[in-house]
């Protein structure tokens, strides 16, 4: 794997990509704009403390990919610190805004690589730290959905006509990620199907390098899948990680006093927002989440309300965690400077 593939976002790009995210906020708050003296009275009720509790549920989620990141990349450096961790979820939260969705990967692999962890390497473990939270976010969107799926149907008929559809596609990409990891069947199928490529040069060389990605793919996931405690550890982090996720639209709906909904029955709610979200298409984290979080709380809260909490979800949940991101990305950097590359195990 080349050294291009790890990188940092460059200046121009960061900017570029501050600026998408700065129009794409007032498309939004345009879109809004009917109901902005409703979402400016729910807003104004909260405390100081309620709104702290929000916003630290918020940065829950990157704290704990930190984590997770900890726990897989230790699989191979074993003298990888927590902090180092930590520094992996920040960059990826980062790079996945500035580089509008494309980035995250690629600087994580900077930082991994200067840590001391060979691209290769790097690149199958993010994948599979990606193949780990797909999978999770799968099975806890069945379990809530088997749990409560006569509540749901009783109580509403809009998302059931996209949950069928949103959730094949999510199944069978997860489905197919996870095979491609551990299914020499699956992989020897994929590397046939790259030998009808196009015979020039360019795809010759785009063959080469998904070989080799293939083969890192394949022996990583075999060393990891191995560790049984360390992947139940991954697990583990997250579907917690996902719990606090779906925690925060009660919490916006409880101390705004919106709606009687129960707290299982948010966390039900949210799961399938997320998994509706993900058959949608978004740039650099927006656009599906909001759509899929109207759609599926718009059958249970008037427009001006889940306006209003979607409103403060979305500033817990991804404005505030990428202004954090892009501290924690800075203080990354310095961390790179300072620090002794581990050895790999």
């Amino acid at each position: 794997m080349s050294q291009a593939a790890a990188q940092q976002p460059s200046r121009k790009k960061t900017v570029l990509s501050l600026l998408v995210l700065l129009a794409l906020t007032c498309i939004i708050v345009f879109i809004f704009k009917d109901h902005w003296a409703e979402i400016t009275t729910a807003l104004a009720q909260l405390s100081v403390w309620q709104v702290l509790a929000v916003l630290a549920v918020g940065l829950s989620y990157p704290l704990l990919e930190g984590c997770v990141a900890w726990v897989i990349v230790r699989s191979r450096l074993p003298q990888f610190k927590l902090w180092q961790g930590l520094d992996v979820g920040w960059c990826g939260t980062f790079g996945n805004v500035v580089t509008l969705g494309a980035g995250a990967v690629p600087v994580q692999l900077y930082y991994l690589h200067k840590a001391g962890l060979s691209l290769g390497p790097g690149a199958g473990l993010m994948t599979l730290e990606y193949v780990f939270h797909k999978t999770t976010v799968l099975l806890y969107a069945t379990v809530m959905l088997l749990l409560q799926h006569r509540w749901l149907a009783a109580n509403t008929t809009g998302v059931m006509r996209y949950l069928p559809m949103a959730y094949a596609v999510v199944a069978v990409i997860i489905v197919a990620l996870v095979l491609l990891c551990v299914s020499p069947l699956v992989q020897n199928l994929a590397r046939w199907l790259l030998g009808f490529l196009p015979k020039t040069e360019k795809w010759q060389q785009r063959r080469s390098d998904w070989l080799e990605q293939l083969e890192v793919l394949g022996t990583e996931s075999r060393r990891l899948l191995a560790d049984k405690p360390r992947c139940l550890k991954i697990f583990a982090l997250q579907a917690l990680k996902l719990f606090g996720l779906f925690c925060l639209p009660y919490l916006c709906i409880r101390f705004m006093g919106l709606s009687p909904l129960g707290f299982w029955q948010v966390q039900l709610l949210t799961s399938l927002m997320l998994f509706v979200s993900n058959a949608l298409p978004n740039v650099a984290g927006m656009g599906s989440i909001e759509t899929a979080f109207l759609l599926v709380f718009g059958s249970f809260l008037e427009q001006g309300e889940v306006m209003s909490v979607l409103m403060l979800y979305r500033i817990a949940s991804y404005y505030v965690v990428f202004a954090a991101s892009a501290v924690g990305f800075f203080i990354a950097q310095r961390h790179l400077t300072q620090m002794e590359p581990p050895k790999e195990a």
